[in-house]
């Protein structure tokens, strides 16, 4: 998605905050990737660690986090774990 969905960073933050227990003091869209029902974000730690927030509307397919974390498990050293 290379426009910025009408969501509030604070949203984001709160919600990756409540989902993994991170405290995220900086968002940033990203407009890059060619998939129009995906948005992503860098968004840092107060520490300064950065992380790649992916976000997705419509339909789930759980093979899309399930095949990446099977890759890294199995010793691909460049995939990006969900």
């Amino acid at each position: 998605m290379l426009e910025e969905p009408d969501l509030k960073e604070g949203q984001l933050a709160a919600h990756v905050q409540s989902a993994y227990n991170l405290h995220i003091v900086q968002v940033d869209f990203l407009a890059l990737g060619a998939d129009p029902d995906t948005a992503v974000y860098r968004a840092a730690t107060g520490d300064g660690k950065p992380y790649f927030v992916k976000l997705r509307r419509g339909v789930f397919d759980e093979a899309s986090v399930t095949l990446p974390r099977y890759l890294s498990d199995h010793g691909l050293e460049h995939i990006i774990t969900p």
